[in-house]
């Protein structure tokens, strides 16, 4: 199985992140799934967004892997089960 490695320098790294950030939407904070709108919102105990669990170096991963399956789809002009072909665990952003 090919496996793909994409390195970053360090120093570019969090320009890289931001940018596939602000390119695909990725949030610092999403709605809390726990709010309860009976209880009045308070930022400790009932908070209406709350950290996004999904880290921006996990959500840039999912985005890569997401435009590699996408161009290989396109390619092939198909949706067909071969784009699972590239598997999550075998695209390493270092």
């Amino acid at each position: 199985m090919a496996k793909i490695t994409i390195n970053i320098p360090v120093d570019k790294e969090g320009w890289v992140l931001d940018g596939l950030a602000l390119r695909f939407g990725y949030q610092d904070t999403v709605d809390n799934p726990n709010f309860d709108q009976i209880q009045p919102v308070d930022s400790e105990t009932n908070p209406l967004k709350v950290p996004n669990p999904q880290s921006k170096a996990k959500f840039a991963k999912s985005m890569v892997i997401y435009m590699i399956k996408d161009a290989a789809n396109q390619g092939h002009n198909t949706t067909s089960l071969d784009a699972n072909a590239v598997i999550a665990n075998e695209v390493t952003l270092t």
